[in-house]
């Protein structure tokens, strides 16, 4: 039986005997409202709710931050408007989401709003944890008055209400918010503004966007009032991931701002006595979600399509610019092998963020000699939305799930889960590191590789294809999606029934998903190669002829095998041989005479322990070796 409905049998059996009066059968049921006192287990340190004064509605900052004047054009409005900071307490994904979490943990849905809609939170209207108490510019999500009296939480000042406790880190809403409504802070002090400003240099610092953008469950940490955010229960960790990341060591050109709301020269406002400033920053705020902004209007008609459209077209193009895509393919004996590196181009993980329904994948395509196809991995339906599991797929995301106690206690199945706020555990994480990455720093912060090993400063990937002999000709391309089918399905058949889907939410979802291409992957690189008869060097773009070489094994580290690749420029006779850490010779692979040409040979390790093992290649006069590493 579900938790909620155990806990209205029990109610239920109390009422029959008489052992609760009627005030209290009207609280727990939330009849007239979902309104209980706030969870115990969500107390943050931080501003609380109602010590400071209601936010500026958006339309007040609009009538001077927005202007189509050739003369003066002033695009921070309409930017923002097309982003999903500005929609972030519409988008119906976080409403269906928000009601799976109260479904199980009745009022914890309110930790959801403190970041979806900060004005909201901060006035008490999330004590309606559904989030039908949100009015006005709370639906703005995170809006202009928000971002502009923020003030580091680690550090506030007198304009600040004061903590009752310190706040321990960067992450999980703990905010710092003025508790009047001037000054504005930014990255400028001006006179020429109708209300008074302050320059504050944390309006520039990644850690404004980290207040965010790390995200843990408070339910799981010790004590959530000392520990910083990325100490326990890892949900998002994205400002963590740039926190120790080569980006975060780069001054202002380094920061989220510096990436998501680049710096052009225009102007602020349209009162003709403030300047024209080199550096203004963009409020694109533009991540990688091209699905939602399509999809609001159908549930809010009077939104702005045009800045929607725009916000969609400048998410493709975020994507398009975050990785890079690197094919060769050639052919040895009668098998042809292709590779596809990845590289990383953003300050974080690839993909980063939420979760739940997000992925990113390789899709290759094989052709022959005639231009029919021969192979195909990550094979995806557009009709169905399904992606096809190949053997040889490759797959980018983060999976979540629950352990057996945590998923007992809900009447849930353990292992793989979208439950996003019930989950206790990370199954896998093979996202892509950011430059700069290293095992240390990021284990230390919550954010490691799980089921898949990158070496230190390694920020790319690369996968290995056999394909038939036949091909000739080979496609590789990097896919993105937003929301995955699988994700639109869970939280549609999760709302069915749910009491807490005050809007049908779920259902409006699914049907606009359905509708609206069902979040189509956007292709975010692509490269097409012909297959080449020996293994050729690429290099800025350039070929080079192949030498004697003995390439690192993939994967590595591997459990239980491996592929060595080596290339030969002669004939000749060749060993290939595996020792351990002691210098013991564990496994001959090759002994023979082979000409010119590239060579994969498979080493399986079954039986061996785990450790450091070496492998040789020798060749007439020429002898190379390289390290690999056996983790069981």
């Amino acid at each position: 039986m579900p938790p909620v409905a155990r806990r209205f049998q029990s109610i239920a059996a109390r009422i029959a005997s008489g052992a609760v009066c009627l005030v209290t059968i009207v609280l727990i049921l939330g009849i007239g409202g979902h309104q209980n006192p706030r969870s115990p287990f969500l107390s943050l340190p931080g501003t609380q709710v109602g010590s400071v004064d209601s936010a500026n509605s958006v339309r007040t900052c609009m009538q001077c931050h927005n202007s189509l004047s050739p003369a003066r054009p002033v695009t921070i409005y309409p930017k923002w408007a097309g982003s999903m900071m500005a929609h972030s307490a519409r988008d119906p994904v976080f409403f269906a989401a928000l009601a799976v979490t109260n479904k199980y943990r009745t009022g914890e849905g309110e930790y959801c709003i403190r970041c979806h809609s900060p004005t909201g939170w901060l006035a008490g209207h999330s004590e309606d944890y559904t989030g039908q108490a949100l009015a006005g510019t709370d639906f703005d999500g995170v809006q202009c008055d928000y971002c502009h009296r923020s003030v580091d939480p680690l550090n506030p000042d007198s304009t600040v209400p004061y903590f009752p406790r310190p706040v321990p880190g960067y992450g999980n809403g703990m905010h710092a918010v003025e508790k009047l409504t001037t000054p504005k802070r930014g990255p400028y002090d001006s006179v020429a503004a109708p209300h008074r400003t302050q320059f504050d240099p944390f309006q520039k610092s990644g850690e404004l966007c980290g207040v965010c953008h790390d995200v843990s469950n408070p339910v799981y940490a010790q004590d959530r009032f000392t520990q910083a955010p990325y100490e326990y229960g890892p949900l998002e960790r994205t400002y963590s991931e740039w926190f120790m990341s080569w980006y975060a060591t780069q001054g202002d050109s380094g920061t989220c701002q510096s990436c998501h709301m680049k710096d052009t020269a225009g102007y602020a406002c349209v009162y003709p006595t403030a300047p024209m400033r080199p550096h203004i920053a963009q409020h694109d705020l533009t991540g990688g979600n091209s699905f939602v902004p399509g999809i609001l209007p159908d549930f809010y008609p009077a939104l702005d399509t045009a800045a929607l459209c725009a916000g969609r077209d400048r998410a493709v193009a975020t994507l398009q610019r975050a990785a890079d895509l690197q094919l060769t393919a050639y052919r040895s004996r009668d098998t042809v092998h292709a590779r596809v590196r990845i590289t990383n181009l953003t300050g974080h993980k690839l993909p980063t963020g939420y979760p739940d329904g997000r992925r990113m994948w390789i899709n290759v395509v094989a052709s022959d000699s005639t231009g029919a196809t021969v192979f195909e991995s990550g094979s995806y339906n557009p009709d169905s939305a399904f992606l096809a599991n190949d053997p040889q797929l490759r797959v980018y995301e983060t999976v979540q799930g629950m352990t057996n106690a945590t998923a007992a206690s809900f009447g849930l199945q353990p292992g793989p889960s979208f439950h996003f706020f019930l989950n206790d555990t990370i199954l896998s994480d093979d996202r892509i590191p950011p430059k700069g990455f290293t095992n240390l720093g990021f284990a230390l912060r919550r954010a490691e590789p799980v089921g898949k090993a990158y070496a230190d400063s390694q920020y790319w990937d690369e996968t290995r294809y056999v394909l038939p002999g036949s091909a000739a000709r080979v496609t590789a391309t990097l896919y993105y999606q937003t929301m995955s089918r699988e994700y639109a399905d869970f939280l549609r058949d999760e709302n069915s029934a749910n009491p807490y889907d005050w809007n049908a939410w779920g259902m409006k979802l699914h049907n606009a998903w359905a509708a609206h291409g069902r979040s189509s992957p956007v292709a975010m690189n692509t490269q097409s190669v012909v297959v080449v008869d020996t293994l050729l060097g690429v290099h800025d773009g350039r070929t080079h002829p192949m030498t004697f070489t003995l390439h690192q094994n993939y994967p590595n580290p591997f459990n239980p095998s491996t592929h060595i690749t080596f290339s030969l420029k002669h004939s000749s006779v060749v060993t290939l041989k595996v020792f351990d850490g002691a210098g013991r010779e564990v496994r001959t692979l090759v002994s023979a005479t082979l000409v010119a040409g590239t060579y994969d040979v498979t080493f399986d390790a079954s039986g061996l322990a785990s450790g450091e093992y070496l492998y040789t290649l020798s060749s007439g006069g020429s002898r190379q070796t390289k390290n690999m590493m056996l983790l069981k």
